[in-house]
């Protein structure tokens, strides 16, 4: 008997670990960032369904220096969905038919690969698939997005700066995943900068508190003043004179949101150097309330890409952004 349950344990594990392996073979998903496979018929992308597909998807990037679509576009119909196609990371299949019993969205995930995201949009005809686009169209876009941004925060988990990630814990007393890559270039006791260089391309991010007054700290333009005033005394260009500074001729977004359970104020806007020089970039900035500290903190990403697009570079910082973490005070004493 005690030999049959043996037996009976052995076989058992030996079946859940093939289901483990299975699952670690599957492949790793495959396109560029950004981009993402439609199965639609062409005469349906030629029409509405596509009109509405197309606008909602490709809908311009703000707070970019050059028009960049959100996403990418690659349309085939069913016919072409091949086994390379299936790999992709991010796909969209249409189905518009009248055996469709109801109008829905699926989504899935690792269907084919991983880590990927798989959206099924069934209707029985145009008009209820229009419809159904016309509510769901940007809810569609904004999880492939976030779908973008959690492969880049993975990823960046795996490959951390460990030097970076400890000194901001010991002595600023925040967590953020920077990845392989990036260096100290400044710090202060209140400012930060760290930041990833290449020839042609310049990454970097800022990391910088103050005492919190109130609530009207975090109104949009004192972000903006306060940003202007400590980029003034600390980020400053290859010549004399020159400064990082907000561009103030076109707009600045400002989103309210929790991050992490914490209220949190989004900006996005362009940068520039004040003085002769001429240099420019979008920037993306995180702030919120430390209570245990009584400070506000911000983190921002930049970048300065003059001879490449600049969307996919954004969201890697963004996605930095994202895994901020404020130490608890019993912790630091650990």
């Amino acid at each position: 008997m005690i030999k049959q349950i043996f037996i009976s344990f052995i076989l058992l594990f030996v079946v859940a670990s093939c289901k483990t392996d299975n699952s670690s073979l599957m492949p790793n998903v495959t396109g560029k960032a950004g981009e993402v496979v439609v199965v639609m018929e062409q005469g349906y992308w030629d029409g509405d369904p596509g009109r509405i597909m197309k606008n909602t998807l490709s809908e311009e990037v703000p707070n970019l220096p050059q028009a960049e679509p959100m996403l990418d576009i690659v349309q085939i119909p069913k016919s072409s969905f091949s086994d390379i196609f299936k790999l992709h990371r991010n796909i969209i299949i249409t189905r518009i038919s009248g055996n469709v019993k109801k109008a829905k969205i699926v989504v899935k995930k690792d269907v084919y690969a991983k880590p990927q995201i798989v959206i099924y949009i069934d209707a029985k005809d145009t008009e209820e698939f229009v419809q159904l686009l016309n509510n769901k169209a940007v809810v569609i876009r904004d999880r492939i997005i976030k779908k973008e941004r959690d492969r880049i925060i993975t990823n960046y988990r795996k490959f951390e700066e460990i030097g970076i990630s400890q000194r901001l814990r010991k002595f600023h007393n925040l967590s953020l995943n920077v990845p392989v890559g990036y260096t100290y270039d400044l710090d202060t006791n209140n400012f930060v900068w760290i930041s990833h260089e290449t020839p042609y391309i310049s990454q970097g991010i800022f990391v910088y508190y103050y005492n919190y007054n109130d609530t009207s700290d975090f109104d949009k333009d004192n972000l903006i003043n306060t940003r202007d005033v400590l980029l003034k005394k600390y980020v400053h260009g290859p010549i004399d004179n020159t400064y990082m500074t907000t561009e103030k001729d076109l707009p600045v977004s400002y989103r309210e949101f929790l991050l992490n359970n914490r209220y949190t104020v989004e900006m996005g806007g362009l940068w520039k150097l004040e003085g002769p020089d001429f240099m420019g970039g979008p920037f993306i900035s995180f702030s919120t309330v430390d209570e245990e500290r009584n400070r506000i903190i911000t983190v921002e990403g930049y970048v300065y890409s003059p001879k490449y697009d600049n969307r996919n570079y954004i969201r890697q910082l963004e996605a930095i952004l994202y895994t901020l973490k404020i130490i608890p005070e019993d912790k630091t004493k650990e």
